[in-house]
């Protein structure tokens, strides 16, 4: 069980150094993080990007990036295309998102020739540390799938599952959420997480539909009578659609004082997957996390 975000630096510090490519790296907020990697001795960087901008903001956050290598790249998308193809050489170990939109950051992942996609779906995982929750909780997808179906969220449970192996979670708890918890034909997420409940899953326990509340509160289980062995200690939830994925992420981070990484699924590499708004604690948590993820 991991507890909180620091728990991602631990195993980070298990691993040999890995190196970051950043695509778009004059963000203020992903060079702090960067930096905090570096001084710590987690990791190296490859620094892709505008190198003005980039020499400009280092200055002002006093980060001393003498010794970084910078690949001067302005265009967004040149910049994202070139920090894919170093990871996919293997001249980088990691893949972070600086200052530029998702989409075309995803388009560089998904490139037939030298993206690192590595799976017919790709889906953004987020980890989650709630004031109000005892352990990390992981969400998907709040960021890229509009409209996953069935097979798509099955496909979410298995590479999510296996992420959570990698950062030593052995037997998961899986919560496929919905708005009741019983199969209504006239909601589709609920006949969805009904018939995934009875597929088999390796070395996880997959239950649905559970609401929100039965996922997290063993009160709530017991006030329902609801015999579970997930609700009340998920590891990982799956939404049922982006919008309410993203509404779910949002409203625990504006309003649930919640702290969270990001990354993505189903990529030959680890990702990081980060809101160009999200705080440099944010994005160095989340490079903590693909650090973990990696192999050596």
């Amino acid at each position: 069980m991991l507890k909180q975000l620091d728990s991602f630096l631990e195993l980070a510090k298990r691993k040999s150094q890995k190196t970051i490519a950043v695509a778009a790296a004059e963000d203020a907020f992903a060079l702090d993080a960067i930096r905090m990697i570096i001084v710590q001795g987690l990791g190296r960087a490859i620094l892709v990007g505008c190198r003005e901008k980039i020499v400009t903001i280092a200055g002002r956050l006093d980060f001393d990036i003498r010794e970084v290598e910078i690949i001067d790249l302005p265009d967004k998308t040149q910049a994202c295309n070139k920090a894919v193809e170093l990871v996919k050489s293997g001249k980088a170990d990691i893949l972070m998102k600086g200052l530029v939109d998702s989409p075309v950051y995803l388009r560089a992942i998904l490139n037939k020739t030298f993206g690192i996609a590595e799976s017919s779906l790709v889906t953004q995982m987020a980890f989650i540390q709630s004031p109000f929750y005892r352990k990390l909780f992981a969400i998907t997808d709040a960021g890229i799938n509009i409209s996953p179906t069935k097979q798509d969220k099955k496909i979410m449970v298995t590479q999510s599952v296996d992420l959570l192996h990698r950062l030593d979670i052995s037997n998961p708890k899986v919560a496929l959420i919905a708005a009741v918890e019983h199969a209504t034909p006239a909601i589709q997420a609920t006949v969805d997480a009904a018939e995934l409940s009875e597929e088999r899953f390796e070395n996880c326990i997959v239950e649905g539909p559970l609401s929100v509340d039965l996922a997290f509160s063993h009160d709530s289980c017991r006030h329902k009578g609801l015999d579970t062995r997930v609700g009340g200690d998920v590891d990982l939830i799956v939404l049922p659609d982006v919008n309410s994925a993203n509404v779910f992420y949002k409203t625990v981070m504006q309003l649930g004082s919640a702290s969270s990484a990001s990354v993505l699924t189903g990529t030959s590499a680890p990702v990081v997957f980060t809101s160009r708004s999200d705080t440099a604690t944010t994005k160095y948590f989340s490079i903590a996390c693909a650090i973990a993820q990696c192999k050596d």
